[in-house]
């Protein structure tokens, strides 16, 4: 016994004066059984602007127990996850003040029982919505394809629309938010389930009636749907199905502005807007992009996201001087930025393993070749490990590539100086050594060409 209570005690969100609290307001409580292998913790999240953000975290006692105690509960949607479904399936319930929840881990999912009306329900939906959840979002465990989840999905509409008619609590609110969770959850499953990697994908005359539903005129206008703590990766997924299937050609540019009209509401749309902030690093395209949107940025949280991602990139604004870089060549030559002055200079971050990379390597040979004789330094610099050097050298070869062709190591100083993350990245600096930009055009784009035009004829 000594064992769980200490476990439970260690679990209370501590603040000063924590007994002082929990003899005023009644604690509300969430406990439970782990019944998976190789779990250790048990997480606790609340929502805050349609995000989860993790609010408490606890190891197992030697029964596999776990508990958390809340002296102070905003009433709505909490989400428990063990440390293997942390990112790919949290567990949803309700959670009032005073309430006792017990929330038990399984490996076929998670139980939930609850002492409120509320979670009764939540429960018996959680339960069911598995049918769809488990191949839509955890389709790294499983070979699941469009064969059998369309079916499944078809079989399940009507389960849901009479489960719907049984919602019916004391508690009005809850009725209502509920009903729309209900439909959102399965909009939710249906649209990730198409954008996820799977051995075989559907072609669009192949998607069932269902998904000629999905597309609406008055889409996300309610704010409540920021009371679920994945709102806004709702509204990323369903601008990607509305850019993908509303028949509209999108003109290269305007798949921001057209995702941003799918959202009806200003407050959403300035949340789905920073959700993707971190993604820049140049500090202009972020400025430039986000110019006719800044009137969206409504709350305190989107204002401030946005502006600690121009804090982060600052060092990386045009007309800055770039990081002097030195890396051997395919002789074992050292190459500087520096030893480049006096010419434009084109940086290719790539790697013989990714497939994207590769696939730019022919529009950045014939741009190479439109070029000649321009003053442009074209430099192709491989984060291949140590392991693969001997990959890289004969990839060079075998593939003839021409250019400067340097070998960083890794993700070694350049790739973390600029934070990159993801190849293949482009990044172009001037004939003084100075930041053009730090996630230019692929050679694929027309205006990479156009750029290094300008900058080496300047």
């Amino acid at each position: 016994m000594k064992i769980r209570y200490q476990s439970f005690i260690t679990a209370v969100i501590l603040s000063a004066g924590l007994h002082a609290a929990a003899q005023t307001k009644p604690m509300a409580t969430i406990r439970g059984k782990v019944d998976k292998e190789k779990v250790a913790k048990v997480y606790l999240f609340h929502v805050a602007q349609g995000e989860m953000t993790e609010y408490a975290s606890t190891r197992l006692d030697a029964g596999n127990n776990y508990a958390f105690a809340l002296p102070e509960v905003k009433e709505g949607f909490y989400y428990v996850a063990d440390n293997n479904s942390r990112r790919s399936l949290p567990t949803r319930f309700y959670l009032k003040p005073g309430e006792n929840v017990t929330l038990d881990f399984h490996a076929t999912g998670t139980d939930i029982t609850g002492t409120s009306p509320e979670n009764k329900l939540l429960g018996q939906w959680e339960k069911m919505y598995r049918e769809l959840a488990v191949p839509s979002f955890r389709f790294f465990e499983g070979n699941y394809d469009y064969k059998t989840f369309f079916p499944s999905l078809e079989a399940f509409l009507p389960k849901a629309a009479a489960f719907k008619k049984q919602i019916n609590t004391p508690n009005k609110s809850f009725n209502s938010m509920l009903r729309m969770v209900v439909d959102s959850d399965i909009e939710y499953a249906a649209i990730f389930f198409l954008y996820t990697p799977r051995s075989i994908h559907p072609t669009r005359e192949q998607y069932p009636a269902y998904y000629n539903s999905i597309i609406q005129k008055d889409k996300f206008c309610d704010t409540r749907i920021l009371q679920l703590g994945d709102a806004i990766d709702r509204m990323e997924r369903y601008t990607m199905f509305y850019n993908m299937n509303s028949g509209v050609k999108i003109a290269a540019g305007e798949q921001m502005q057209h995702a941003v009209g799918a959202i009806c509401n200003d407050t959403l749309k300035g949340l789905f807007l920073v959700k993707g902030v971190d993604r820049y690093k140049s500090l202009e395209k972020l400025r430039n992009d986000f110019a006719p949107f800044m009137k969206y940025l409504l709350t305190d949280s989107a204002k401030a996201k946005y502006l600690r991602q121009e804090s982060a990139i600052a060092s990386y604004a045009k007309g800055e001087k770039a990081y002097n870089f030195a890396y051997p060549d395919i002789n074992g030559d050292t190459v500087t930025l520096a030893s480049l002055k006096g010419k434009v200079v084109l940086v290719d971050t790539w790697a013989t393993w990714c497939m994207p990379c590769r696939q730019e390597i022919p529009h950045l040979q014939k741009l190479e070749e439109e070029l000649r004789g321009k003053s442009i330094a074209f430099v192709s610099l491989s984060v291949d490990e140590a392991k693969d050097k001997n990959k890289w050298v004969e990839f060079v070869k075998k593939e003839k590539l021409s250019g400067i062709q340097l070998y960083a190591k890794g993700f070694s100083e350049f790739a973390h100086y600029y934070k990159i993350n993801a190849i293949p990245r482009f990044l172009v600096f001037d004939k003084a050594g100075n930041i053009v930009t730090v996630d230019a055009p692929r050679p694929s784009q027309p205006e990479l060409k156009a750029l290094l035009l300008q900058l080496s004829e300047g």
